[in-house]
């Protein structure tokens, strides 16, 4: 039974050591269009604002990814819209893009804009730089999930939070980003 204890500990120390791993390091280049046909690399060098990536590195990913659309939307477009802008404790003036890096993205896109609001569309980027490369970079622990990169204003990665999506991890972004 001690065994067995210390090997959890151990599994748990290696997957927790990983997320750390990546905190501090500076985002990869990325380089792509939103489903608007702009073009973009991010991180953008110098930028005024906090970055939240979202990338779904595997098309199982895709639901756990999809809870996350919503709800981000509400905090980071509705609230930037309607918000008393004197009221900062609710408004977070942030930029934020979700990366499907799925094969296939750039034939279902067409699909994609079709069950996604318009306002969304230059916020999801159609990745043009090499997913090996970048998955090499980032290092998942699980690309069956989605991950959250909180990216602060040198392009270093601050805070890392994967899954399904839920309010104490849309916290975890929110303090970030404060």
């Amino acid at each position: 039974m001690n065994i067995i204890k210390h090997f959890l500990f151990i599994v748990f120390l290696c997957l927790g050591t990983n997320n750390f791993a990546q905190l501090k390091k500076v985002f990869p280049t990325l380089v792509g269009h939103t489903l608007e046909g702009t073009a973009i690399n991010l991180p953008e060098k110098p930028d005024k604002k906090f970055t939240i990536i979202g990338i779904c590195y595997k098309r199982s990913a895709e639901e756990n990814l999809k809870t996350w659309i919503q709800p981000m939307y509400d905090v980071f477009v509705a609230k930037a819209k309607d918000t008393d802008y004197f009221d900062v404790a609710n408004y977070f003036d942030v930029n934020y893009y979700f990366i499907p890096l799925i094969s296939g993205f750039k034939k279902a896109a067409a699909d994609f804009k079709n069950a996604t609001q318009k306002e969304l569309w230059g916020n999801v980027i159609d990745c043009d730089t090499d997913i090996k490369l970048l998955k090499t970079e980032l290092n998942p622990i699980d690309d069956n999930q989605p991950y959250f990169y909180v990216i602060d204003l040198s392009g270093k990665i601050i805070e890392v939070v994967s899954g399904k999506y839920s309010e104490s991890k849309m916290d975890k972004i929110q303090d970030a980003i404060d």
